[in-house]
């Protein structure tokens, strides 16, 4: 069974953090549909490339700004949102929506096991049962789904 490709849009202002998720994600054989280190940029971007989701830090290079572009993108795109921190505490409770988070640091291996978990949890529609990795946590509007 084929796993979807993701147009994936990366939020973040740390540039080796950016570039090391594009290799990442298109060494997983997704496609990087940008990538933006503002509050700004991520907005254009994601009504402009429609990504299927975005992975959103949450300080961005204009402040603490990622959850503001989850909030703009759960109004106004298709596309689902994670957010990659080192701060939680930045985070509000309800995640703006978004499907979970993975903590910074993180490494290639846990961010691949989390990105093939919310694939075949929400992109596929695989009969096969993946394990919620330790890297991921489900953000409580899709812990029940």
């Amino acid at each position: 069974m084929s796993v979807p490709s993701l147009r994936v849009l990366l939020v973040e202002d740390q540039f080796l953090i950016a570039r090391q998720l594009e290799v990442i994600f298109v060494g997983a054989g997704h496609q990087v549909v940008g990538i933006a280190s503002s509050r700004e940029e991520a907005c254009a971007m994601a009504i402009s490339e429609n990504p299927d989701i975005a992975f959103v830090d949450v300080s961005l290079a204009d402040g603490p700004t990622g959850a503001d572009v989850a909030q703009f993108i759960a109004n106004n795109c298709k596309a689902r949102v994670v957010f990659t921190t080192a701060n939680r505490k930045r985070l509000p409770v309800d995640l703006c929506g978004a499907l979970g988070v993975v903590d910074k640091p993180f490494t290639p291996a846990g961010m691949v096991a989390a990105l093939n978990f919310i694939i075949h949890k929400w992109f596929s529609n695989s009969p096969l049962s993946f394990k919620q990795p330790p890297s991921f946590e489900i953000g409580p509007a899709f812990s029940q789904a």
